[in-house]
């Protein structure tokens, strides 16, 4: 599989630009999140990936889809992305301008792996222990992992803290080996 994120680094960083100087970052990212989801639906795939379709009646299906939901600005990147057949960095110029955004509000974004869902309860505990260390503002993201078989792993950037089960066996064996 090939790797997205050179690819779409451009178009991320053009959109933060131009997102900075009209001042809608937020928005932008809102929009960005909406398209990132709606492509990994069958529906948008199917559509992006059919033959029959020329590139602008893709656009146009597509526009047509998220029609008020976004902006003029959001339009222009489908087209753009459509004429270079690139559609499918959608969800990596996603995260790709996540990560500018959070960067620009001086924000950490703290990724937290779980092997179940934890309960609200839970979940809010942990959100406020990370948010208490990283800052109010930190963006906290929970992913499912049933591999981990119990426990949890933090990852804040390029660290990671691995307190799951698998982490600990992991640790043992490595230990058992010298």
């Amino acid at each position: 599989m090939i790797e997205l994120t050179p690819l779409a680094r451009p178009y991320a960083k053009a959109l933060f630009a131009s997102a900075l100087e009209s001042k809608n970052i937020d928005e932008m990212a809102s929009e960005l999140k909406t398209m990132a989801l709606a492509s990994k639906t069958d529906g948008v795939i199917n559509t992006i990936e059919n033959p029959v379709l020329s590139r602008q009646d893709v656009v146009t299906v597509l526009v047509d889809i998220f029609d008020e939901s976004i902006s003029d600005t959001s339009k222009k990147l489908i087209e753009i992305l459509s004429e270079n057949k690139r559609l499918n960095l959608l969800e990596s110029i996603y995260i790709i301008y996540q990560e500018l955004l959070e960067e620009h509000k001086e924000q950490k974004s703290v990724e937290v792996f779980v092997a179940v869902d934890p309960g609200e309860e839970a979940k809010q505990n942990i959100e406020d222990k990370l948010k208490s260390t990283y800052g109010k503002d930190a963006n906290i993201y929970f992913s499912k992992d049933p591999s981990m078989m119990g426990g949890l792993s933090i990852k804040i950037g390029d660290e990671t803290l691995d307190l799951s089960i698998k982490g600990k066996v992991k640790k043992l064996i490595n230990q058992l080996n010298f």
